[in-house]
């Protein structure tokens, strides 16, 4: 089926303009007790609480009293459980930098069944990312207050425009001035991920579309998720795109389904 790019003028509140829609590891760190490689005995001590003892941090070359040796965001016990290098910043979980959550204990539904409406739980599910790695959105409960989901594709013109924005490649979206927004974005108040669909030929997104897209519009903290089996739009159900929803990072559930306006708005008053 043919499709065709329609565009809505924005009055007070923020109206998106869009494309219509085709139809179609967990951290721990050390346990303490024993003697270490160098054959210190360990006693269990962890001063700055972040998994390792204190002896198994003067074993790696870490810092016992900073949780965070490098710097990179990634506590050193966790990096260390997930075979990352906690003395290198270039080395974190996640090459994006994207928060991990050691607890996922409450994430256990992993299916998109249905369709999304509020109050609904974000679905325990694991994404593929621009960087190749796949990443579970809830390693994003308790980051920041709120996440954006952003359902996307390579085709729609709009939402090309909604990314450059995002990356600020441009002062306005659709005409209007929504600096605030994009800020509080920018200063991990908010977390977006951007979910493409298709690419620029309509067949379903992979990596390299992922890829692509990060490259030309690259926006810190961003992750840009393949969604090629259409499981985040098929859930979303937006007859356009771009479509913005927004959930709570403390319950995981979602508070706007499909309401552009709605999440700027909210982003806004922040």
């Amino acid at each position: 089926m043919r499709l065709r790019l329609f565009l809505v003028l924005l009055l007070s509140t923020v109206m998106a303009s869009g494309c219509v829609v085709r139809s179609g590891g967990r951290g721990g760190g050390g346990g303490g007790g024993g003697d270490t490689s160098d054959g210190t005995v360990d006693d269990g001590t962890d001063t700055d609480e972040d998994g390792l003892t204190d002896a198994e941090e003067d074993d790696l070359g870490t810092d016992p009293d900073d949780p965070d040796t490098d710097g990179d965001g990634y506590d050193d016990g966790d990096e260390v459980a997930n075979d990352s290098d906690p003395t290198d910043n270039e080395d974190g979980i996640f090459r994006g930098g994207y928060p991990f959550n050691d607890d996922l204990e409450d994430c256990d539904d992993e299916d998109f069944l249905g369709s999304a409406g509020e109050g609904d739980q974000l679905p325990c599910a694991e994404f593929e990312t621009q960087f190749g790695e796949d990443y579970n959105l809830w390693n994003m409960r308790g980051s920041a207050a709120f996440m954006v989901i952003d359902t996307s594709a390579v085709w729609c013109g709009p939402c090309n425009s909604m990314a450059a924005w995002l990356a600020d490649q441009t002062p306005d979206l659709f005409g209007q001035n929504l600096d605030a927004a994009r800020e509080n974005v920018w200063d991990g108040n908010v977390r977006w991920i951007t979910a493409l669909y298709e690419n620029g030929a309509g067949q379903p997104a992979d990596v390299d579309d992922a890829e692509s897209w990060d490259d030309a519009y690259p926006a810190e903290g961003v992750p840009v998720l393949v969604d090629g089996d259409s499981e985040m739009i098929g859930w979303i159900g937006p007859p356009g795109i771009p479509s913005l929803s927004l959930v709570d990072l403390d319950t995981m559930e979602v508070l706007i389904v499909d309401d552009t306006s709605a999440v700027l708005n909210a982003l806004l008053s922040l």
